[in-house]
This record gives structure tokens, sequence and C-alpha cells, in this order.
């Protein structure tokens, strides 16, 4: 496991964070003290997600 300061004043991009392996990296990275930003194309999931992560989010859909 990350130490709770390993990642301050880092930014980590996470695609895919509403849920499974993103919204597990998503905590991981939070927990770790990054800065979040979590992508999904599912805008309520991901905030909610997020949101356990105490993290932000932001809707995206990478399939264009």
């Amino acid at each position: 496991m990350l130490g709770s300061e390993r990642l301050a004043g880092k930014v980590a991009v996470v695609t895919g964070a509403a849920n499974g392996i993103g919204e597990g990296c998503a905590r991981m990275f939070a927990q770790a003290g990054a800065i979040v930003i979590g992508c999904d194309i599912d805008a309520g999931a991901a905030e909610a997600a997020l949101a356990r992560a105490r993290a932000d989010g932001i809707t995206l859909d990478i399939t264009a």
C-alpha cells in the first residue's frame, strides 16, 4: 500500500473511474495523497465513486 503522502502534489488521471479497476485506482491514488481526476461516461456513477474516494470527476466520452 502506498503511503498517505507519497503522491502529494502529483496529479493522477483515471479513466473508467466509476467502477471496477478504475474506481480502485482512483481510491488508491487519493489515499496516497494525489490529486485525482476521474473520468467516466457515466457521470452519476463517477460522481458517487469519486465522492467515496474524495476526488474530482468529469464526464468523458472517448469513443469518438
